[in-house]
C-alpha cells in the first residue's frame, strides 16, 4: 500500500513508531517524556538524531539499524529519532538539548538518565562500528 502514508492526518509530536522500533519524535516535550518514562523504567535509551535531507541517516538506517545483530542488541533498548528535517524553533531545541551539531549523531543514555558523552557517535558509522562502541558502553555501564 505505497500511497497509505497519506492517509493519516496531521503529524503529532511523537508520530508511530517508525522503522526497527524508533520512535519519531519532532517535539523537545516528546523528548522529554521518552526520556522520563525511559529513567522511570530503568530502560537504556539510543537516541538517533535525523533528518530527510541526510543521506548518512539514510545509510545507516539500511546498512546499521537493519541488522540484524543490532537489532538484537537493541531489543531492550528505548530507540527516539528525533527528526530535524525543519529548520524550525523545535529542531533548534533538539540539536540544541545535548549540544548536538547535526545528524547522524547516536546519544547512549544510561538507565539513570545520563547520556555517556564519551560513546557519544557523530557521523556515518558501519554495524561493526556501532557494535563496537554499544557493547563497550554497556561493559563500562
Amino acid at each position: 500500500r505505497p500511497l497509505e502514508v497519506f492517509t493519516g492526518g496531521v503529524a503529532s509530536a511523537i508520530s508511530v513508531e517508525a522503522a526497527h522500533g524508533f520512535v519519531d519524535l519532532r517535539e523537545p516535550a516528546a523528548l522529554d517524556r521518552e526520556l522520563a518514562a525511559a529513567r522511570a523504567a530503568e530502560q537504556w535509551v539510543l537516541v538517533d538524531y535525523y533528518a530527510d535531507w541526510c543521506v548518512s541517516c539514510k545509510v545507516m538506517e539500511k546498512e546499521v539499524f537493519g541488522d540484524a545483530r543490532v537489532q538484537t542488541a537493541l531489543e531492550n533498548v528505548r530507540v527516539l529519532r528525533p527528526d530535524v528535517t525543519k529548520t524550525n524553533a523545535a529542531s533548534r531545541e533538539l540539536l540544541n538539548r545535548y549540544q548536538v551539531m547535526g545528524p547522524p549523531t547516536l546519544l547512549l543514555i544510561g538507565p539513570d538518565g545520563v547520556e555517556r558523552r564519551s560513546q557519544r557517535i557523530t557521523g556515518e558509522v558501519d554495524a561493526e562500528q556501532f557494535l563496537s562502541r554499544w557493547n563497550e558502553t554497556m561493559e563500562r555501564g
